[in-house]
């Protein structure tokens, strides 16, 4: 036998390690069975996908068509999302300094930050990586020490790239940090995260897109562009009136179709295409698994039709209004384990672990955007915050088995390595892979990674 496989279904009752199973005239061994799956063994060379299945049960159903999820599956996308550490600091380095001092001498770990960046990269290849998330954001061209407070919303340079002109060092050492990550044989997944997304007639959203866009559409190293953040002003109340700071994070496409984050990212793919961007190479990130939002509840008049959206359904809405074919589309993953009601409140919610959860979370995607050739990356994935039920490595390992039941592409685990020190002393914070300080220390996540991207 080949592998084994899961065919999901409805009403199910055979008889397991007794029934065969036909899979496109080839013969299978039933292993398992339940109300609505049969899990079987399958002959060598079955493939993925729809199959008119038999089973030599009387009681079972026989002749419909059934979904095949081969769990041998293997990920393409083995990644980790990247905030690089400054050896020997009580920091890391933030992604924009990582690409404004590349070229410069550190004093902190004796070369430069091109070297530091180059051994860190070597120590994340050895345990199979291939594919690093990495983040940039429009940032103001000062520093201001005060509150992040409207109006400002002061984003300092450090955090990303200027906006709306980004500077020509930071163009030409983009290009060089992606040079480096494809002399490693690894790709990027890159996050711009745009503050500014309101703003009309977008032209200084241009001028920032298509400074970066141009400097690396076509480098190997590119696997895929996310266009994510808000915008600058958030309305926190429901008065209309922006009294917060919009985060630089994934897009609030929960706020559905009309809003301005769902408007501008439709843009953002238009405008990268126009470019000479592959379509596949386009997208952004929606959050996955959140109870509540999944409800679609009330909510206040920024969002379309006074309520919250499923993101994956406005994501998909956004490429189909683009008329993007099913199989030139990358469906973007903000993918966490956590308990099913973890963080919900004011509804009824029947709670269950992060593993069938996720699982649950995993059937709703496709469930959603279909099985028509399309890509799904889990651009960040991981544990949502430290569980005394589930740890870091339980996490990382449902979610790779369960990506590969259902056939995404893969994704980058949050994280690295904790950006401050200070970061060591919350016990809410899920562990990363590399222990902060000057020698590669790991914790246990790191032979969870080792052993499913390493796996052949």
């Amino acid at each position: 036998m080949g592998s084994t496989v899961t065919i999901a279904g409805t009403n199910f009752s055979a008889t397991p390690t007794s029934n065969a199973v036909k899979l496109n005239d080839m013969a299978a061994v039933v292993l398992a069975a339940q109300a609505t799956q049969l899990q079987v063994a399958v002959p060598e060379g079955a493939v993925t996908g729809k199959f008119t299945v038999t089973v030599n049960a009387s009681s079972a159903v026989s002749g419909e068509s059934f979904t095949v999820l081969d769990f041998s599956a293997q990920l393409t996308v083995k990644g980790l999302y990247v905030l690089f550490e400054q050896r020997g600091s009580p920091n890391g380095y933030m992604p924009g300094q990582a690409i404004q001092e590349f070229h410069n001498y550190d004093a902190v770990v004796g070369h430069t930050v091109k070297e530091e960046i180059s051994w860190q990269l070597d120590e994340m290849k050895s345990m199979g990586v291939n594919t690093i998330t990495f983040d940039l954001g429009t940032s103001d061209s000062y520093y201001d020490p005060g509150p992040f407070i409207p109006p400002v919303c002061n984003v300092p340079p450090v955090l990303g790239f200027q906006y709306p002109s980004p500077t020509q060092t930071e163009i030409a050492n983009l290009s060089a940090l992606f040079d480096l990550v494809s002399d490693k044989q690894m790709k990027i997944l890159l996050r711009l995260t745009n503050t500014h997304m309101e703003e009309q007639p977008p032209l200084n959203n241009k001028t920032w897109l298509d400074s970066i866009l141009n400097a690396v559409k076509s480098h190997p190293a590119l696997e895929l562009v996310l266009f994510e953040g808000t915008t600058h002003l958030v309305d926190t109340n429901g008065d209309g009136i922006g009294d917060a700071c919009g985060l630089p994070a994934e897009p609030p496409l929960w706020l559905g179709p009309r809003s301005k984050p769902a408007e501008y990212v439709k843009w953002a793919i238009q405008n990268a295409m126009g470019l000479g961007l592959p379509a596949y190479k386009l997208s952004a990130e929606a959050i996955v698994g959140d109870y509540f939002v999944n409800t679609e509840p009330a909510a206040g008049p920024g969002a379309t039709d006074g309520h919250l959206w499923k993101p994956m359904r406005v994501l998909k809405g956004i490429f189909d209004e683009l008329s993007i074919p099913e199989n030139q589309r990358t469906y973007a993953l903000s993918f966490y384990e956590h308990r099913k009601c973890q963080s919900v409140s004011g509804i009824q919610c029947p709670d269950a672990d992060p593993h069938p959860w996720a699982d649950e979370t995993l059937k709703q995607v496709f469930e959603t955007i279909g099985r028509n050739g399309s890509r799904v990356i889990a651009v960040e994935m991981g544990l949502l915050r430290a569980d005394p039920n589930w740890s870091t490595p339980q996490a990382f390992e449902s979610l790779v088995l369960l990506m590969k039941r259902y056939g995404v592409a893969g994704g980058c685990f949050w994280r690295w390595a904790f950006f401050y020190d200070d970061e060591n002393l919350d016990p809410t914070q899920a562990t990363p892979v590399k222990k902060r300080g000057v020698n590669f220390i790991y914790n246990p996540v790191k032979d969870m990674i080792a052993k499913y991207y390493l796996d052949r």
